[in-house]
């Protein structure tokens, strides 16, 4: 059977299964996840309660009352190096397999929407595989957002002192994900980064690893971010800009349906608006470098606080009242960056529009801008200072 058949069959039964929701009732049911036992060995693990100290006083109750809530819920967070045994990893997201159908959990990174490898490519795969002796998971899917490249990958890296692997050991990364430029704006711009031994996993190549590593670092660890952001190796920029991070509603939802008002309030205070996901990735460091106060709408966008000058900026998020998420704060808290509040709007209808109230976010941004404490605000609570990373 040719490659273009087989490639044409492979499609057609994925798109079947997938609309009729049989696909994963399938694979939930062939393949047995497995997490430790035979064929698994730690070589570190730890966990740390990363989120007891995490300050949850903010203006608006809601918010003190959510985020209190869903720092007990993440604030154990595990951080490991552990070797497993013969795998063999499939070639669309790296997902690892071993003897009688075994999922290896550790390669799955999107937990919440439950990953399998496809039966039917798995079934009708090469007899013929590359073999490796060793290497480093590195990336399943992960790199398709900047969160997750950030949060689930680039961060592990700080495992390797305590793998003892050396550093010529191949780590492994499809090719999808290498291309992305996510990874590329990394590994253009970070000497660090390209001098490590990065295997490109084909499109269609299955790999088989004698001993295959994969490494973990507690996600929002304040150690790890502001490690991570040095392999960047980026300039010191002072900053200086206001920004209004909007979101598009042409292309997303998950909007201000008050937007007008908003963008001239904010106007008058010297903010200028912009939009992330219709910049490039090195205008998006750029800009977020060059921000001093940020006004931003709850949305990946957000992530590129990363960029900021941690010592030098000032953020204010702005969430729908049905749709929570510390994500941001907890990044914002990890890197240092003052984070003066969460102004909760209302409810968003339909993933789509939401209101926030004017005169409150007027007032935060005045309360952010009047701010003279040195040291690091969280909502409420005022904090010292931590050493300056540019």
């Amino acid at each position: 059977m040719t490659t273009s058949v087989t490639s044409f069959l492979n499609k057609a039964t994925r798109t079947l299964l997938w609309r009729t929701g049989l696909g994963r009732k399938a694979a939930a049911g062939y393949w047995k996840n497995r997490q430790d036992g035979p064929g698994f060995r730690y070589l570190y693990r730890q966990t740390d309660e990363i989120f007891a100290d995490v300050p949850t006083e903010f203006a608006d109750p809601v918010f003190s009352e959510f985020v209190a809530e869903d720092n007990k819920r993440w604030t154990m967070q595990e951080s490991f190096v552990v070797e497993v045994e013969d795998v063999l990893l499939e070639p669309e997201r790296l997902l690892g397999i071993r003897a009688g159908r075994e999922l290896v959990e550790q390669t799955v990174v999107y937990k919440h929407d439950r990953q399998y490898p496809y039966i039917l490519p798995y079934l009708m795969r090469p007899s013929s595989v590359t073999q490796l002796d060793m290497a480093i998971w590195y990336d399943g899917s992960a790199t398709r957002n900047y969160y997750h490249h950030l949060v689930d990958a680039l961060i592990s890296l700080q495992q390797w002192e305590r793998s003892g692997l050396p550093r010529d050991t191949p780590i492994l990364i499809t090719k999808k994900m290498y291309d992305t430029v996510y990874f590329q704006y990394l590994y253009q711009g970070s000497p660090q980064v390209r001098q490590l031994d990065w295997y490109v996993v084909g499109d269609v190549e299955w790999v088989q690893v004698k001993k295959l590593y994969k490494l973990q670092t507690a996600s929002f660890s304040p150690a790890a971010w502001r490690t991570m952001r040095e392999l960047y190796a980026m300039p010191y920029v002072k900053p200086w800009r206001k920004v209004f991070l909007n979101r598009d509603r042409n292309r997303y939802g998950r909007y201000l349906d008050n937007e007008a008002e908003v963008v001239a309030m904010l106007k008058r205070h010297g903010f200028e608006e912009m939009f992330a996901e219709n910049l490039t990735i090195e205008q998006q460091a750029q800009l977020f470098q060059e921000t001093e106060y940020l006004v931003a709408l709850h949305g990946a966008g957000m992530i590129q606080q990363f960029f900021m000058n941690y010592a030098q900026s000032h953020v204010i998020e702005i969430m729908p009242r049905n749709y929570l998420m510390p994500l941001y704060y907890w990044q914002a808290y990890a890197m240092g960056i003052r984070y003066y509040d969460v102004v909760v709007g209302g409810n968003m209808r339909d993933g789509q529009e939401y209101p926030v109230d004017v005169t409150v976010l007027e007032a935060a941004v005045e309360r952010m801008l009047t701010n003279q404490y040195p040291g690091r605000v969280y909502g409420l609570t005022e904090l010292p200072p931590v050493p300056a990373v540019s």
